[in-house]
């Protein structure tokens, strides 16, 4: 189940603008070839190759590591420790939202801070002791029913479901991207088979189920789909033709992050649309609006839209010196 989840995969960062952020805009090679700010921050998150040295010890830049996708010297993936800290291997610290926090937070992917804005969050540290974290196979609705955690929705068993460890399993939007897409999408692009959205969708109700009726579910989803489809629609596929049609016209440079342009789109798809898309996922009104949206529209309103007229007219003016030269 890990295996094919998405978390096994999260070392596979290299290339990215993630990474080249960390890599090269902050930092150098100067810590054993490799950036401070990779080995210390990015790596610890999503893993790194486990580098071992000719004399047997292992490489200071790969290890310590408890990152969810780490490549082990023996070429497995991934860490259980990154969940399950290491000593007691607790059924009650990984059922905790705070075992998800160690990753999920922050300026681009702020669940655990949206969680506890939440009802569920708000709910969950009130009556933690009426929680029955310990039980072996806490099935929401039976053990416990006052709130659930990530694991709840994401991987725990209910009176339907078995336990997953493929934390995409229920997933039906990815919200990671520039533009959200249903989570099979890619796949089907390429021509694979996948477990479908739909599916996907139809088990997280299952979860739901279990403490809701079907009409607020119902509404909950209508409600979702609205917020992710609105970013779409009015901000990121417009944002992103403006983006790539300065590419394609040379205003911009290929190499990131090199222009004021390429930030103001990651900063509006990276950080402002994911808060927005996830706040919304997760019932966090104000990552939805104050965090979200509101400032999705005026990084497009007061920032990029300009930007792009400004690279306009200093094309435009460009050409026609070109023009008089010639």
């Amino acid at each position: 189940q890990f295996t094919k989840s998405h978390h096994a995969k999260a070392a596979e960062i290299l290339g990215s603008l993630d990474n080249v952020l960390a890599d090269v805009v902050e930092g150098n090679t100067a810590f054993h070839g490799e950036s401070a700010v990779t080995v210390n921050g990015c790596w610890q998150c999503h893993g790194s190759p486990v580098k071992v040295l000719p004399n047997g010890d292992l490489d200071p830049a790969t290890w310590p590591n408890t990152g969810i996708g780490r490549i082990n010297p023996d070429g497995t993936r991934g860490s259980c420790a990154a969940c399950h800290q290491r000593h007691e291997f607790s059924l009650a610290q990984a059922r905790r939202p705070e075992a998800c926090g160690k990753c999920h937070l922050g300026p681009d992917h702020p669940q655990k801070e949206i969680y506890d804005e939440s009802k569920h969050g708000i709910n969950f540290y009130a009556n933690v002791d009426r929680m029955n974290l310990s039980s072996a196979k806490w099935v929401v609705g039976e053990d416990y029913d006052v709130a659930p955690t990530c694991a709840t929705c994401h991987m725990s068993a209910t009176s339907e479901l078995p336990i997953t460890h493929d934390v995409g399993d229920r997933i039906s939007w990815t919200l990671r991207p520039p533009i959200s897409e249903k989570v099979d999408a890619k796949a089907i692009k390429e021509g694979k088979t996948v477990k479908s959205w739909m599916d996907r969708r139809k088990d997280m109700k299952s979860v739901c189920t279990a403490c809701h009726g079907n009409n607020m579910i119902e509404s909950f989803y209508e409600q979702f789909d609205g917020l992710v489809n609105l970013y779409n629609d009015k901000f990121a596929i417009p944002s992103q033709k403006l983006v790539t049609l300065a590419l394609k016209e040379k205003l911009l440079t290929e190499t990131p992050f090199d222009e004021k342009l390429e930030w103001t789109w990651y900063l509006l798809w990276h950080h402002e649309g994911r808060r927005a898309r996830h706040g919304a996922s997760m019932q966090g009104p104000d990552y939805t609006h104050w965090h979200g949206m509101f400032e999705v529209g005026h990084r497009f309103y007061t920032e990029l839209v300009p930007e792009v007229r400004e690279l306009i007219e200093k094309a435009k003016k460009q050409r026609e010196e070109e023009k008089f030269d010639e």
